[in-house]
């Protein structure tokens, strides 16, 4: 085709590089900004580059956005990177988690980090609204945050070597030998690699961009602005954005650099505290639940009738609420947040009414009404279940002690195989079988027996469901002893090999029973006895 060709639009403005843009296609892309390097700089319809429509669309590949970025000149008449669609390119890479390749930009273009759009939206109010791009956002299992803390961040913020020689040279940028060596190392590398290694790797390393890019945007806005509390004053809202979803992170830099932010409050007098109780936030919480002069003054301030206490005596929005499994474990939630609120403020504000004549308290009740009931049904329901299987194995082996295995002597009454190892086996786990299955049984008993009043949910109600679980696994686990050590017992004398395939075997009922119950009773344990509040300095 001609050079001329390829800058046809159609009824939208798009060329066809707009087109492999969308689409993500790196080959395409370089095939036609290598016919045409004009391309880069047409815009469509509404004034957008190849780059912005990719950043728009382009997601979890970034290559393409480095390749368009190292390729697309900052010229009329669209200046992609100062010109009005500059601050709608920065957060679409922020949205789309290209953090390195904004730190990229803003080290070049430094008006980035400054600049407003026509929505009135910027650089830092978008980091402040993705907590996805920080630790924090983000819930990390045990083993994960094992893992997580070990893997070494890489500290570079160039574009990668393969996407910058294309750049400068085309398709053509290597021998096809060694192209295709290289494809063939790195697939080798990607698949010696396990995926959620590389995923946590890639985590990090936003999870660092992400901080670093905050950091750097406040030393350029300290550059040209003078003040950065005078910034931040005007943008209360940022404060108020990162307190409610937890973005601790941000907050830190933000009170590290300007400690008066303490004191920045709504019209209403809702400070950071208010908002990380009222969205139950702990981590942002934790930065200021210290029973210091600061947290006393804010905890007591509050325009709208009614406390701090009160806040905490509402129900937990929805993503919060659903991050705890079971509605039992929900209502454990929300009553360790409001005991621990309870702790900061003065004890005259639990007899404070509210608008409609309520204390915290009896909003807390009037709030948790039906997730108390059906934390209730839930309780009683998992015990039910758990019971009927405790039971069914105490009878079994309560009745395999008088029916031992091989029988007794008729002269004695003395089990014939007493002296035999599988035998004592056999004994001592179907006594802890019995033991536990009993233990097991008398603690969904008292769990259908409780009253279920609040505080049962706090302590009282989860510590019996723990240990009714932990000791129905034991009671499985030595009642498959039991039966193996039994079959050894029987079949030994024909079969000497039969205890390696009666182990395997009984494994099964067992790991499978882990596979299912072990998540929940983790989550159980974390729940009543790892999530604490924590203070901690917010310097």
């Amino acid at each position: 085709m001609p050079v001329e060709a390829l800058v046809m639009q159609d009824a939208a403005g798009y060329t066809a590089l707009h087109y492999a843009a969308i689409a993500g296609c790196l080959r395409t892309a370089v095939a036609l900004v290598k016919r045409n390097p004009d391309l880069t700089n047409v815009l469509d319809c509404s004034g957008q580059t190849p780059l912005l429509v990719a950043a728009r669309f382009v997601y979890g590949s970034f290559d393409l956005l480095w390749y368009l970025t190292l390729v697309t000149k900052d010229e009329e008449p669209g200046r992609p990177f100062t010109g009005p669609h500059a601050v709608e390119l920065v957060v679409m890479l922020v949205i789309s988690g290209s953090l390195d390749l904004v730190l990229y930009l803003v080290q070049r273009y430094p008006g980035l980090a400054t600049a407003t759009g026509i929505g009135g939206g910027s650089l830092l109010s978008c980091l402040a609204l993705t907590p996805s791009n920080f630790l924090s956002g983000n819930r990390l299992g045990f083993w994960e945050s094992c893992i997580y803390s070990v893997i070494p961040v890489r500290k570079s913020y160039e574009p990668p070597h393969s996407v910058r020689s294309l750049a400068e040279d085309g398709l053509q940028y290597v021998d096809p030998v060694l192209r295709r060596l290289q494809v063939l190392f790195f697939s080798i590398f990607r698949q010696i690699t396990p995926s959620f290694i590389k995923r946590l790797r890639d985590a990090k390393y936003r999870h660092h961009c992400a901080v670093e890019l905050f950091k750097q945007a406040c030393a350029k806005i300290h550059e040209t602005d003078g003040s950065l509390t005078q910034y931040f004053h005007f943008r209360r809202s940022i404060q108020f954005q990162v307190s409610s979803l937890g973005i601790t992170e941000i907050l830190r830099i933000m009170f590290q650099l300007c400690p008066d932010l303490m004191w920045v409050s709504t019209g209403d007098y809702k400070f950071s505290l208010h908002f990380a109780i009222e969205s139950r936030q702990e981590s942002t919480f934790n930065l200021m639940c210290e029973k210091n002069a600061r947290n006393k003054i804010i905890s007591d301030r509050l325009e709208t009738p009614g406390t701090v206490l009160h806040l905490a005596a509402k129900l937990a929005p929805f993503p919060q609420l659903s991050s705890v499994s079971g509605a039992a474990f929900q209502m454990q939630r929300e009553m360790k947040w409001f005991k621990e609120v309870e702790k900061l403020v003065h004890p005259y504000s639990r007899t404070i009414i509210n608008d409609k004549g309520k204390t915290a308290r009896e909003l807390f009740t009037e709030e948790h009404k039906k997730l108390a009931e059906t934390g209730e049904k839930w309780m009683k329901d998992t015990s039910n279940s758990c019971m009927i299987v405790a039971t069914l194995i105490a009878t079994v082996v309560f009745t395999a002690a008088f029916t031992v295995p091989g029988g007794n002597n008729s002269d004695s009454g003395v089990p014939i195989f007493l002296r035999t190892n599988a035998f004592m086996v056999f004994a001592i786990s179907d006594a802890l079988a019995l033991f536990s299955s009993l233990t097991s049984v008398l603690m969904f008993l008292s769990i259908l027996t409780a009253r279920y009043a609040e505080e049962d949910f706090l302590r009282s109600l989860p510590k019996r469901l723990i240990i009714g679980l932990a000791s129905l696994f034991l009671a499985i686990t030595t009642m498959m002893v039991a039966f193996g050590a039994t079959l050894s017992i029987v079949l030994s004398q024909r079969l000497h090999w039969i205890s390696i395939p009666t182990i395997l075997l009984a494994s099964v009922p067992v790991a499978i029973f882990t596979l299912l119950q072990l998540p929940l009773f983790i989550e159980m344990v974390r729940s009543t006895f790892g999530f604490t509040f924590r203070p901690q300095s917010p310097w």
